[in-house]
């Protein structure tokens, strides 16, 4: 019963809010025709039969003013044909023609003027007044107004007087004075938007590639190497075979991509840390990443060039002439780092001393088994080890000595030795507890926490050196 309660209470509430939206659209509408606003007070009329298609009330209201409502919408598009005002005149029109649609719908129905004729007249009307504008504009080589204008009228009058045709010509010579100007994105602006007209456009296109390969060049002159390579490579893809393209994306990619390298990391901590190790993951995961404006020595090529200074694997490398190593090298930037410290925190070791039954059973004069109990004591230890490493990352410039950029890294891990001290057999002990009569009594080694906490800021560092390069 309980289920079909629920909904049956949905739709009780759903019906009491049609009926007063419907209500209060209807008191609306006396209000807006005491005020003498019979367009609005249609509406409103409107708007409580679309709540209610059967409202008498709101029906029999919008029969009565609907005639003040179309000699009010009428008058006011007149109003604006007299003034030429043909924008706004095709409006009042269109609303008129709409406010009649719906009107019909609900089955009121009144003469008029043949308000569809009306409405073309006045399209035809906007449309050469857009047109004569545009004309002036064209003649005065103001290419973009005078395509704006042509497509208005085309909006009003499909190919009106060419209109269309006409404002592909305005573009086209938009495109084209910007070219002249050397202005290449503007006038790539202009091209693209015939495209937008006419999607394919053969002039427009032979120009937008034409024009993407000058702006490519445009850029590479001024050292912009990535952006001129987008250019051309854009203007590859619509024409592979367009003059000497090919090799200008050839020349821009090997000017735009950089030839870096991670270097081993410099351990400044108390604790031996491999920085090859560092080095050798981040690599890994920046090739990863799939770079396409950097190529990284490969980690044993680096290997070899630090080799050159005499580092120690655990040592420190003399950051001077690590960069003028990078610098002979050719390298246009490199990545390197520091680990500044290795906190090491042990704890304990604590106890906690446990009291348990020993049960035991024989068998007394008769035969008979006789269950015996002994108090047993054990203490559980445990002792915790917290390791925490802190890493700086740097990229550096090898030609200026320049941090481009730096950002600090830590990480900490906690492992804990949990076993029980006991003197007895491993089968006086609960079960849940003979594991760790034999368990580790340390946590993990040093090295080894190290390590693993290393690997998983390598993975961050790497990810890091990724977002840096694109």
């Amino acid at each position: 019963m309980v289920r079909h309660f629920i909904p049956l209470l949905f739709i009780i509430a759903a019906l009491l809010v049609g009926c007063s939206a419907k209500k209060k659209a209807l008191k609306k509408a006396y209000e807006y025709e005491e005020a003498e606003l019979y367009v609005e007070a249609a509406e409103q009329d409107l708007k409580a039969l679309s709540k209610d298609s059967n409202y008498k009330e709101a029906k029999v209201h919008l029969r009565q003013i609907a005639p003040d409502a179309y000699a009010e919408l009428l008058g006011q598009a007149r109003n604006l044909e007299k003034a030429k005002e043909w924008d706004e005149t095709v409006d009042a029109y269109q609303h008129l023609d709409s406010f009649l649609s719906r009107l019909n719908d609900v089955g009121v129905v009144l003469e008029t003027i043949n308000v569809g004729e009306k409405l073309a007249q006045s399209k035809r009307k906007a449309a050469a007044f857009h047109y004569h504008k545009a004309e002036n504009f064209f003649a005065a080589q103001r290419w973009s107004k005078a395509a704006n204008a042509y497509l208005k009228a085309n909006g009003y009058v499909d190919h009106f007087n060419q209109s269309f045709e006409k404002a592909i010509q305005s573009l086209l010579n938009a495109g084209d004075n910007w070219v002249a100007q050397k202005e290449f994105r503007k006038a790539l602006h202009s091209y693209r938007r015939i495209l937008d007209l006419a999607a394919n456009h053969p002039v427009a296109k032979a120009k937008i590639v034409a024009t993407e390969y000058s702006l490519g060049k445009q850029l590479y002159e001024e050292g912009q190497f990535r952006e001129a390579l987008a250019e051309f490579e854009q203007a590859q893809e619509v024409d592979p075979d367009y003059k000497d393209l090919s090799d200008w994306v050839d020349r821009a990619y090997q000017e735009a991509v950089q030839v870096s390298a991670v270097f081993p990391f410099q351990n400044r901590s108390d604790v031996p840390v491999d920085g090859y190790l560092i080095a050798r993951e981040v690599l890994n995961r920046a090739e990863r990443g799939n770079l396409k404006f950097v190529t990284f020595l490969s980690h044993p090529e680096t290997v070899a060039l630090v080799n050159t200074l005499e580092y120690s694997r655990y040592g420190r490398l003399d950051e001077a002439q690590l960069l003028q190593a990078a610098a002979d090298e050719g390298l246009d930037s490199i990545v390197w780092g520091i680990v500044h410290k290795v906190e090491v925190d042990d704890a304990g070791p604590d106890y906690v001393e446990y009291e348990d039954e020993l049960i035991t059973t024989d068998k007394d004069s008769t035969g008979q088994k006789v269950e015996h109990s002994q108090p047993i004591y054990y203490r559980e230890y445990t002792m915790s080890r917290r390791v925490k490493v802190r890493v700086e990352l740097l990229f550096l410039q090898p030609a200026t000595g320049a941090v481009l950029e730096q950002e600090r890294f830590s990480d900490n891990a906690t492992d804990v030795a949990k076993w029980i001290s006991y003197q007895g057999s491993i089968y006086d002990l609960p079960k849940k507890k003979r594991q760790l009569l034999d368990a580790p009594r340390d946590p993990r080694p040093v090295p080894e926490m190290v390590h693993h906490l290393l690997l998983d800021l390598s993975d961050r560092m790497g990810r890091r050196v990724i977002k840096f390069y694109r």
